[in-house]
């Protein structure tokens, strides 16, 4: 829709995890094999993001860095969704 926003955010910073999942005797071993594997599905995420939209790797990654905004046209020219669907009622110039 025309007037439809996309956010665009990394989900890295739901990985500090929830009250009362804390381990006074997790081993280093477990947050480092944990640390490793929401670095590879980051990696994942990225990659796949990066080749979808057509955007150059290190432009995912500056996006990401912070919440991104986007309105519906900006939304296409980056690649993120298909085409804007506008119904009969809502001008073909909307912003």
């Amino acid at each position: 829709m025309p007037l439809s926003r996309v956010a665009l955010e990394s989900s890295a910073g739901a990985a500090r995890g929830q009250i009362g999942t804390y381990h006074p005797f997790k081993k280093a071993d477990d947050i480092q094999n944990e640390a490793n594997e929401l670095l590879r599905i980051r990696d994942y995420l990225f990659k796949e993001l990066a080749e979808k939209t057509g955007q150059p790797m290190e432009q995912v990654h500056k996006d990401l860095s912070q919440i991104k905004r986007f309105n519906a046209q900006k939304a296409l020219d980056y690649g993120l969704i298909d085409r804007i669907v506008r119904p009969p009622r809502i001008k073909a110039d909307a912003p």
